[in-house]
């Protein structure tokens, strides 16, 4: 299972998703890879000094699509994360890709930019002449406000995309746990930020197993 991470426009929290997407899914007990193709290298810094098990940690730009091609059989799970700017590697990520999650900040303005993404989806599809499962994702919702019903409706009503049900909020723990190498499971399991990745988690494999039926 290939799973992208990609948003056009920067400082949605993807970097932050995948991390956490990657660690959550090898806590779990499954082999997992995480592919940082962004220039940033902020997947791989972050955990450049931590052992994890069954994680490994690739980095990557212009070869991603060859680079997931020789390590996908190795892992049950591949995330991607892919950087904001760069058409090239978005675009080899996603056409490797058995599904793309977007995360979006709960904002009108990131919502309407998020157009040039989904564009670019589809283009892709159009490409690898098949259907990639494509998904909006809320990230750093305010868990004070309701605000997250609203532009769920609204983000309905300017795409066919669906959005996820799991949203991550806010938290503090967010960046506290990444400090010390683990994902907001291993940090503290009976967090609030624990308990909307593993929705998150569980609600991505529950898509996967029923796009491979």
């Amino acid at each position: 299972m290939i799973v992208t991470l990609t948003n056009q426009k920067g400082g949605c929290g993807k970097s932050t998703t995948a991390l956490n997407l990657a660690l959550g899914t090898a806590a779990l007990g499954y082999d997992t890879a995480l592919i940082d193709a962004d220039e940033q290298k902020s997947c791989v810094e972050t955990l450049r000094e931590f052992d994890k098990p069954r994680l490994t940690v690739y980095e990557s730009g212009k070869g991603v699509d060859t680079l997931v091609r020789e390590v996908e059989d190795t892992f049950q799970f591949v995330f991607i994360d892919t950087p904001p700017h760069s058409h090239h590697i978005m675009f080899k990520a996603m056409a490797v890709s058995d599904i793309i999650i977007i995360p979006l900040q709960a904002s009108p303005l990131d919502i309407r930019s998020a157009k040039r993404t989904i564009e670019a989806c589809e283009q892709v599809q159009k490409e690898v002449k098949r259907t990639i499962p494509c998904y909006f994702l809320l990230n750093r919702v305010n868990p004070r406000t309701n605000l997250s019903k609203e532009i769920g409706s609204y983000i309905n009503e300017l795409y066919s995309v669906p959005l996820l049900q799991a949203r991550l909020h806010n938290r503090v723990a967010y960046a506290q746990s990444l400090m010390y190498g683990k994902s907001v499971i291993e940090y503290n399991r009976s967090s609030d930020a624990a308990l909307e990745v593993r929705k998150l988690l569980k609600e991505v494999h529950l898509i996967m197993k029923k796009h491979n039926e």
